[in-house]
C-alpha cells in the first residue's frame, strides 16, 4: 500500500484545515452561533485528520524514499507534536483552575 502518499495527502489537508480555522477564529462573529459550531467541527475533523496523518506516516517509514514521503513524514509529526502539547498544556491549566 502507498501510505506515504496517503500521508502526504493528509498533511495538506491537516494545514488547509488549520488555515480555515485560524481564518474563522480571527473574523469579528458578533454573537454568530452557526460560526461557533463550524469552529467546532472544523476543531474535531483537525484532530481527526492529524492522528490519521500522523499513523500513516508511521507506516510509510518502510517504503522507498520519495519526497512527498519525508515531506508528509515531518508535516505529520510536527502537527501531532503540536496537537499532542496544546492538550496536554490545556489539561493542565484545568487541573489547576479544580486545585
Amino acid at each position: 500500500m502507498n501510505f506515504s502518499k496517503r500521508s502526504f495527502h493528509f498533511a495538506v489537508f491537516s494545514i488547509i484545515l488549520m488555515v480555515v480555522f485560524l481564518i474563522l477564529s480571527v473574523v469579528n462573529r458578533n454573537g454568530s452561533t452557526d460560526l461557533d459550531s463550524i469552529v467546532g467541527y472544523l476543531i474535531t475533523l483537525f484532530f481527526v485528520t492529524v492522528i490519521i496523518g500522523f499513523v500513516l506516516a508511521l507506516l510509510s517509514i518502510r517504503e522507498p524514499a520519495t519526497t512527498q514521503k519525508y515531506i508528509g513524514l515531518i508535516v505529520n509529526v510536527g502537527l501531532a507534536l503540536f496537537l499532542g502539547y496544546h492538550t496536554l498544556q490545556n489539561l493542565s491549566s484545568i487541573a489547576q483552575a479544580f486545585s
